[in-house]
């Protein structure tokens, strides 16, 4: 039990300060609510404002607190994560401003960290450090929401990680890794960049820095590559009623998952224009994040299928019909 008139209230990352409506509602409230959390060194309320103010209104002199002993920038991030996970949450003015602030004690933060702790998309967070940027120095690493150190260009490294997957001297990514400092998921990017013949430098790092490198040579033979699919509406069409009717798709669980997917986030230019001009404008912004999250999936999803290897046979006879099907072999079918 702590005093209330030793606490103090300037931890809050309320813009707006405490909500009146709300303080009545928790003193009418018949149970107890929970301890209140406070900044042991200062005695600054990092999570229970609006509890605090509520026992005044009902005249007590003491309230139940938890303790804690930390710096000063980790109670502010506890105020700020504890405040979007329960009671009243934060608006967004809030929790921009809050992301401002830990950007700039915690500039060596992924975009990521950040989010989870202020409840905003990574891809928001990242917005707000592109327009922070020259008031705050950045720092050429990112800390993960595991704790590990990654760079942030990650170029001269994923060169590394192309070289020992073109040697062939590691049989697992997680070797290749564990060796160049690199997460699971970007050497498994760079391994389907070379797959499909690309750089394993995103275009991004390329262009920042005027890097070029001859694109990769596929790891599998032009014998085994897939035929691209060129569709049409009609084809699109086809090729639905096609998989429907596929067993091994329509008798597996993930073929059903599947074929759910592909008839309902199928769209056609006309549909699109049609739909687009139907959007009201205060919607414009959501709808677009969605559907650019929607096609990155998509797209995701394409690359992971493009580079998965066919055995020769199939590579021979497996293409495209004149229906618009892949065709198969009799093994196969």
């Amino acid at each position: 039990m702590v005093a209330i008139d030793s606490l103090l209230f300037d931890f809050s990352p309320r813009l707006g300060g405490e909500d009146p409506e709300h303080v009545r509602m928790l003193a009418q409230a018949s149970g107890p609510l929970p301890p209140i959390t406070v900044h042991a060194p200062t005695m600054r309320v990092i999570d229970g404002v609006h509890r605090v103010r509520a026992a005044r209104l009902n005249c007590l002199s003491e309230i139940p607190a938890r303790m804690l002993d930390c710096d000063e920038q980790s109670a502010f991030i506890l105020a700020v994560k504890a405040n979007i996970s329960h009671g009243l949450p934060l608006s967004k003015d809030d929790r921009t401003t809050a992301a401002i602030q830990i950007i700039a004690s915690h500039p060596d933060w992924s975009d990521r960290a950040v989010a989870a702790v202020t409840g905003l998309s990574d891809k928001t967070v990242s917005r707000i450090r592109a327009l922070s940027v020259s008031a705050t120095p950045q720092s050429s690493i990112r800390r993960g929401r595991d704790g590990r150190i990654r760079p942030l260009d990650t170029t001269e490294k994923r060169e590394q990680a192309a070289d020992l997957i073109a040697k062939g001297s590691h049989t697992g990514l997680r070797e290749i890794a564990k060796e160049t400092g690199l997460s699971l998921a970007t050497v498994q990017d760079v391994r389907q960049r070379i797959n499909r013949g690309e750089d394993p430098v995103p275009s991004r790092y390329r262009l920042a820095k005027g890097h070029t490198r001859a694109a990769a040579t596929p790891a599998h033979p032009p014998s085994a590559q897939r035929t691209r699919y060129k569709e049409t509406p009609a084809d699109r069409r086809v090729v639905l009623a096609k998989l429907d009717h596929d067993p091994s798709l329509k008798f597996s669980e993930a073929g059903r998952y599947l074929l759910h997917w592909l008839h309902r986030y199928s769209i056609d230019a006309d549909g699109a224009k049609a739909v687009c001009d139907s959007v009201p404008d205060h919607w414009t912004p959501v709808i677009s994040e969605l559907a650019r999250t929607c096609a990155t999936a998509w797209s995701r999803l394409a690359d992971v299928l493009d580079a998965r290897p066919l055995d020769p046979e199939s590579a021979r006879s497996g293409s495209w019909d004149s229906e618009g099907c892949p065709s198969r072999t009799k093994e196969a079918t």
